[in-house]
């Protein structure tokens, strides 16, 4: 009678923790904000700031006129290709367009091209069309997974909504590779962020009001072979003292060829979407402090891979007093590996959950992909080398 006691406390345990890993998630966002300062609008929709890009906007504005209007460049976590400049002088550019990108160069590009917008006061043009401004509410909607109501939606409409004419878009990309050319960046990587950025695209795209890329590609090579012969020694960019040594953690999740291969992968993709929170929680409480960051800020960190290889998917059935359960049990490996391809850790694991009779599999799957992400984040905090 006591063990059956334990057990049914210990699967109540197991529900109430996957109830309040989104609380967590949430607060732990709010709790370790370092952007009071911003408008409550942007630190509500998580625009976050980095050292990197704000070392660079004051590089490419130094001795520039308007630049006092600048007040610092803001991440959007959306996937959506976009960048802009608001009224209220903060660049915001989407984790989408970061990620298009490849390295500081490509990246120097993209805010040297909004900010030649502010250091020639151009201006903008507001779209009037209703049924467009409903298509640009729903979009960041969908993006941002909230409602955009009341001042929040006027400052969206305000940035996204207002376009610059193609004359100023053309200068803009004339006036950025000036801007690299003068702060020692490589002037090429202007033509490369463009032809990464042409592939795809979006509604809400950086190439929305923009000219054709060809078009784009001649006004830059021109402006490259004009700004060529006085490019300035290369940018010294070093992050702050204080700043942690950054890491970014290559989360390999192998795909499974049994039964379940298309659970799995969802599963794998939402887990994929909670892990880097769940690692920065765990890497600010463990003893080795380091500093997780994202995909598109891999290229001035060390790079750690952990790979998740399934070997067993199993539901099964549990019974306890008068009440069917099941529980959905994986086996898997983890592998940890440092910058090196060297083996830290190599170790079998279990994760399981309990479910009763009547609830979905899936949906089961689907909510236990935080707690999933916590476990692997642990994994890694616990296994990588202590400081000395």
């Amino acid at each position: 009678m006591e063990m059956r006691v334990f057990i049914v406390t210990a699967l109540v345990l197991v529900f109430f923790e996957h109830w309040v890993v989104g609380q967590e998630q949430t607060q732990f966002a709010s709790r370790h904000s370092l952007f009071a300062s911003l408008p409550s609008e942007w630190q509500s929709w998580g625009a976050e700031t980095d050292w990197e890009l704000t070392a660079i906007a004051h590089l490419l504005l130094r001795d520039e006129p308007n630049a006092e209007k600048f007040k610092d460049v803001l991440v959007l976590p959306l996937r959506e290709v976009n960048a802009f400049i608001t009224s209220d002088g903060y660049l915001v550019v989407t984790e989408g367009l970061l990620e298009r990108l490849n390295g500081r160069e490509e990246i120097a590009f993209v805010i040297a091209h909004e900010l030649a917008h502010l250091v020639k006061g151009h201006s903008r043009n507001l779209e009037t069309d209703p049924t467009r401004l409903e298509r640009i509410r729903t979009e960041f909607e969908r993006g941002l997974g909230t409602s955009v109501v009341g001042t929040g939606l006027q400052l969206l409409v305000n940035a996204i909504a207002s376009y610059y004419s193609r004359e100023r878009e053309r200068e803009a990309d004339a006036e950025a590779v000036r801007l690299m050319a003068k702060a020692g960046f490589e002037l090429n990587a202007a033509k490369r962020a463009l032809k990464r950025l042409s592939e795809g695209g979006g509604f809400l795209s950086w190439f929305r009001s923009h000219p054709f890329i060809n078009e784009r590609l001649e006004i830059v090579d021109k402006s490259i072979r004009r700004w060529n012969s006085v490019v300035s020694a290369p940018p010294k960019i070093e992050p702050p003292p204080n700043q942690l040594p950054e890491v970014y953690i290559d989360l390999q999740i192998q795909p499974w060829l049994g039964q379940e291969r298309n659970l799995w992968r969802e599963f794998s993709d939402e887990v994929a979407k909670w892990f880097w929170s769940s690692l920065l929680e765990a890497a600010q409480q463990s003893l080795f402090s380091f500093h997780p960051v994202k995909r598109w800020q891999r290229h001035r960190a060390k790079t750690w891979t952990l790979n998740v290889t399934l070997s067993n998917w199993q539901v099964s059935p549990l019974k306890l007093m008068d009440d069917e359960w099941r529980i959905w049990e994986l086996r898997m490996n983890w592998q940890l590996q440092n910058e090196r391809g060297e083996i830290w850790k190599d170790e079998e694991q279990r994760f399981s959950v309990a479910l009763t009779k009547s609830e979905d599999v899936r949906s089961v799957v689907l909510k236990s992909a935080p707690l999933f992400a916590q476990r692997l984040a642990k994994f890694v905090v616990q296994n990588c080398p202590k400081p000395n």
